[in-house]
């Protein structure tokens, strides 16, 4: 059933004014257009059909209104966005640039240490980057401890005669202890255990053991932060299980300068710092170079 509307004045259409054909009232009838049956109807004036129209409109533009000032919609509008608001968006914008390319420069740093460990790159050819910012960045060195210069000058003394060391180790580095405490866990490089634990206080200071570079400097579930550090003479200091870090990939560090917090064993749960020492392809015994008490 299909249904029809019908409109047809209920007077004759005479020639009256404008305002008298307004006041003319008009009947709309809704038709069932099978029985031809009047199933509704409406009688109303062009005035008032107008005047209705009008209010409807009226109403409708309240509310669009209503919703512009008083709901959060007028966010949207590029007129009304808050100046602190702006500033975010683009702060934010800005951060996450800046991660990226931080993330992409790690990545690329670490994959680089990865392939000088592993053997498929050679660490000669960092030499280069390495060398260029040591020159840039000419650092002077902390000064040592009374103990340190008491250590060194009678290392200087015992070995000033010794005709096969004095040649290999003329430009040896001399090393700054990494963290104060005690060696807790050896090196063992048997099993696998390329460094040695330092127990130490909580949060302790971690310092460079000698001027350097930063390679890597991140974070990973197994080891904490950490942070690895290329020397001269293809020295490569690693630090991991750092509860925080105060350098960043491409930072020139000092000798003893303090680089990073020490973190708690995984195991354990004690504090305590995981360091390695490698020289070139090769791990070294960190205690071979560095005095603990």
């Amino acid at each position: 059933m299909q249904s029809f509307v019908e409109c047809w004045p209920m007077r004759s259409k005479n020639k009256l004014s404008f305002f008298k054909r307004m006041l003319v009232k008009y009947k709309i009838s809704v038709l069932n257009e099978g029985t031809l049956e009047e199933v509704r109807s409406v009688r109303m004036s062009a005035f008032v059909f107008f005047l209705l129209s009008f209010l409807v409109l009226a109403l409708l533009a309240v509310l669009f209104l209503w919703l512009l000032i008083g709901t959060p919609l007028r966010k949207f509008l590029p007129e009304n966005v808050d100046a602190s608001f702006k500033k975010e968006v683009v702060m934010t914008d800005l951060k996450v640039d800046s991660l990226m390319r931080i993330v992409e420069m790690n990545q690329s740093y670490l994959d680089a240490v990865q392939d000088i460990l592993s053997g498929e790159l050679s660490i000669d050819s960092t030499q280069r980057v390495d060398t260029t910012l040591l020159l840039l960045h000419k650092e002077t060195l902390m000064g040592k401890s009374r103990k340190e210069k008491e250590f060194c000058e009678r290392f200087e003394t015992d070995e000033q005669y010794n005709l096969i060391t004095t040649t290999s180790q003329v430009d040896q580095p001399v090393f700054f202890r990494p963290v104060v405490g005690t060696v807790q866990v050896p090196f063992d490089a048997e099993n696998y255990h390329y460094g040695i634990d330092i127990a130490t206080e909580s949060s302790a200071a971690v310092s460079a053991v000698f001027h350097g570079v930063v390679i890597a400097s991140s974070y990973s579930l197994k080891e904490g932060y950490y942070m690895y550090v290329v020397h001269k003479h293809d020295f490569i200091s690693v630090y991991k299980n750092c509860s925080r870090v105060f350098k960043s990939v491409g930072d020139v560090v000092r000798t003893g300068e303090v680089i990073a917090l020490s973190g708690n064993d995984p195991d354990s749960g004690n504090p305590h710092l995981h360091f390695e020492l490698w020289n070139g392809m090769q791990v070294q015994n960190p205690e071979n170079f560095i005095v603990f008490p």
